[in-house]
């Protein structure tokens, strides 16, 4: 009986072995391939979602390109027509360096007349002096012969009254015309010193623009991640759509490019210069740093404790009272010197200057000369002035177009420089306020 039931069980398990494994394994393979199908579409919906986001990235490209190629065609008409105004405005020079010229003939002319005529009349007044008196004329008349002979004297006498008389009138006009003339040609003069600030103003404005849209095309060309080839043919491409919106003519397109040669020749040496100057700047504090070092190993305790005081002076600010700074704009203010999250990249850094908001014309903080005025893609248009003694002014951030002041310009306390903007790296309309003492970023509120 046992016998037989143990040959049933293991007949049983033969026959139920085919059968039952391969749905236990089989079972497993579904799983696995239920895991791998998950998984598959796990990664499809991320590389979905990854195509998606590269559609729309380079959907605002598109539109970026089409805005940009906008700009392009805009900036090449402000352009034009500051290059035809350019055009004019030197005409205009012209003609009033040509007035002045005539005004200065014209002077000379009467300078020269009125000079022979005080001649006439010293040599006149000498005659009289030495050979005739007031008795002379009273005989010259009663010793007439006859009344047509006394009638005849009397009438020379008053021809020689009459033309002295007609010269000094005449002389006195004259003199009045040479004053007319000068007050005219000096009127003349300042028109033109007007006209070639403004037209040196607009030059610089013109470079400025000009870089401000290589920058955008540079930009653009990045986003879309180009070659260097690529983004070559791309700067070209933008090129000819401005060459094709100009409605210049060859010669003054030819003018255009001269124009932005020199003023960017111009301001590279500008920039060349800041560099130099702030390198030395830097390179004499680190010898003024090693020199302190080295004094305070090798002085005494009483001389370390007058050094630091000497120290503890030099480094105090000047107060708002003896800075003779003024307030760069009417704005309120927005953000101090000093660290910070930056607004833009999210990283904690230097702000290096202060920000005034709300608007309005920007002004020089002290009188000196302007040592840049142009574009930058962080700065966007700015303006720096230097006000001798190793302090300098950075202004920011800036309308484009607005710049009103170019290298090499003295400006005066107070003289509006630019409008606020919001070009370059910027937020919104502020003003990005920096000072300078000798090459170094300082805070600025110690001088306002």
């Amino acid at each position: 009986m046992k016998k037989k039931l143990m040959t049933g069980i293991i007949a049983t398990l033969l026959f139920a072995s085919p059968i039952v494994m391969p749905t236990v394994t089989e079972a497993a393979s579904v799983q696995e391939l239920e895991d791998q199908k998950a998984e598959l579409e796990n990664k499809s919906s991320e590389l979905n979602s990854k195509i998606q986001s590269q559609e729309e990235t380079l959907n605002n490209l598109e539109s970026e390109k089409v805005n940009l190629e906008s700009e392009v065609e805009k900036l090449q008409t402000d352009i034009d027509a500051v290059v035809l105004d350019l055009k004019a405005q030197e005409q205009k020079l012209a003609d009033s360096k040509a007035k002045i010229e005539k005004l200065k003939a014209e002077i000379e002319k009467l300078k020269e007349l009125i000079a022979r005529r005080e001649e006439k009349l010293e040599h006149q007044a000498r005659s009289v002096q030495t050979d005739g008196s007031a008795s002379n004329m009273v005989d010259l008349v009663l010793s007439a012969d006859s009344l047509s002979d006394l009638v005849g004297r009397v009438g020379v006498v008053n021809q020689l009254v009459s033309a002295n008389k007609e010269i000094v009138t005449q002389q006195e006009n004259d003199k009045k015309e040479v004053e007319k003339n000068e007050e005219a040609a000096q009127e003349e003069k300042v028109a033109v010193e007007t006209l070639k600030a403004e037209i040196e103003v607009n030059k610089s404005n013109l470079v400025a623009q000009k870089a401000e849209l290589d920058d955008k095309i540079v930009q653009v060309a990045t986003k879309y991640d180009m070659t260097e080839s690529e983004k070559n043919e791309f700067v070209k491409a933008q090129a000819v759509v401005a060459t094709k919106t100009s409605v210049l003519s060859s010669e003054l397109q030819e003018e255009r490019q001269r124009i932005i040669a020199e003023e960017e020749k111009a301001q590279a040496a500008a920039k060349q210069a800041e560099a130099e100057a702030k390198a030395k700047a830097e390179a004499a504090e680190a010898a003024e740093t090693a020199e302190t070092a080295e004094t305070k190993q090798t002085t005494s305790s009483s001389n370390s404790s007058s050094q630091s005081n000497n120290n503890a002076q030099a480094s105090t600010p000047s107060s708002s009272n003896s800075s003779g700074f003024i307030h760069p704009s009417g704005g309120y203010q927005t953000s101090s010197y000093g660290y910070r999250i930056h607004p833009i990249t999210g990283v904690n850094k230097l702000h290096g200057g202060i920000d005034f908001g709300g608007g309005g014309p920007i002004v020089a903080a002290q009188s000196g000369t302007v040592v840049f005025s142009g574009y930058d893609s962080s700065w966007g248009y700015y303006v720096k002035i230097d006000h001798g003694n190793g302090l300098q002014t950075l202004y920011a951030h800036m309308v484009a177009g607005s710049l009103l002041v170019t290298s090499g310009q003295q400006v005066s306390q107070g003289q509006q420089i630019g409008t606020m903007g919001t070009t370059g790296s910027s937020t919104g309309v502020h003003l990005h306020f920096e000072v300078y003492v000798n090459g170094s970023r300082v805070d600025p509120a110690n001088y306002l």
